[in-house]
């Protein structure tokens, strides 16, 4: 069979693959189907799009969706290989109108297993759609349809920054045009192979663009994953909350005459304007900053006990036992 695919290759790259039907399918993969190469193709297009606007995907429809498009794609992905139809040797105007919609087979792959519904293997079947993914991009640079791209990029060795927003900002729309471009090509009455060609083309280079994108969203994800999973096995301990020191109550008013007259009755309870709060915070958020640009200072525990505190502390629970709440509190009292 290997045998004759090599020999032949060069022949059924150059068939009308609309008409490869039940016999070829059968001879290749068992009886498993009387749909041509392209119906499979077109039916797991469709499932893509409904696996991307599923709204359900912890339903048994969502399942029965990724696992049957898992299986559609494999079935053509084992077709499309045995008939030779993509070489590294050869430029893209070498390769056929028909064969050229069949480079996205690995991308389709790449992302029916990025949206798999099993959550609980989520980090193995991302691992299996960045493989996909690269794939995909490989043989996109072989046919000059993709420039090379680094694979390891991710939101922390590759922030979105002042710099690279612009170029973020200029691919997203230049997807959206392929994106429109595809579908006003597409409702067209007279599609001849050129306006054809063009459509599986714009099609490539629209899924070289999100392949880059979900690349580096995968990338992003998995260190959480595999956190995650070294949580559950007990490898690491979780994150624990900062410690957050609790604000005493006070009363905010508006002015300084405010301040002497609700101060007059709550000793115990400070009172403060709106101008000495700003200054307060502003004051704090400056020495935070300070704090922060001198290496190796941190800011101080603010649970840590010194001897000037505990002598505070003292001489006010001392203050607290011989002046009981409200004594001397004699304004404006009869």
């Amino acid at each position: 069979s290997s045998g004759i695919n090599a020999e032949y290759g060069h022949y059924f790259k150059q068939i009308n693959l609309s008409s490869y039907t039940h016999h070829v399918m059968c001879t290749q993969i068992g009886d498993l189907s009387e749909e041509t190469l392209p119906q499979l193709f077109s039916t797991a297009r469709k499932n893509l799009l409904n696996i991307e606007n599923h709204d359900a995907r912890t339903s048994d429809g969502y399942r029965v969706l990724i696992d049957t498009t898992i299986e559609t794609l494999e079935r053509v992905s084992l077709v499309v290989g045995s008939l030779h139809l993509f070489s590294e040797d050869e430029e893209m105007d070498e390769v056929s109108t028909e064969s050229i919609k069949f480079l996205l087979t690995s991308a389709f792959q790449g992302f029916t297993h990025q949206h798999h519904y099993n959550y609980q293997k989520r980090r193995s079947y991302l691992l299996i759609a960045r493989e996909y993914y690269k794939d995909f991009h490989h043989i996109c640079e072989v046919y000059k349809l993709a420039k090379p791209f680094e694979m390891n990029l991710d939101r922390m060795n590759n922030p979105v920054t002042q710099n690279n927003r612009a170029e973020k900002i200029q691919k997203a729309k230049q997807k959206k045009e392929l994106e429109e471009k595809i579908a006003v090509l597409e409702k067209r009455d007279d599609i001849d192979e050129e306006v054809q060609r063009d459509i599986y083309i714009s099609m490539v280079r629209l899924w070289v663009m999100r392949c880059e994108d979900e690349v580096y969203n995968i990338n992003s994800e998995l260190p959480i994953l595999e956190h995650m999973e070294k949580m559950r096995n007990g490898e690491v301990a979780p994150l624990k909350p900062p410690k957050v020191k609790a604000m005493k109550p006070f009363i905010l008013v508006k002015s300084e005459q405010q301040k002497r007259v609700f101060g007059a009755g709550y000793p115990s309870l400070p009172t403060m304007t709106l101008d000495e709060y700003y200054d307060k915070e502003l004051k704090r958020i400056v020495d935070e900053q300070n704090n922060a640009e001198k290496p190796g200072l941190g800011p101080e525990d603010p649970d840590e006990e010194t001897e000037e505190s505990l002598a505070k502390a003292r001489a006010w629970d001392e203050y607290r036992d011989t002046h009981k709440r409200g004594w001397g509190n004699r304004h404006n009292r009869s």
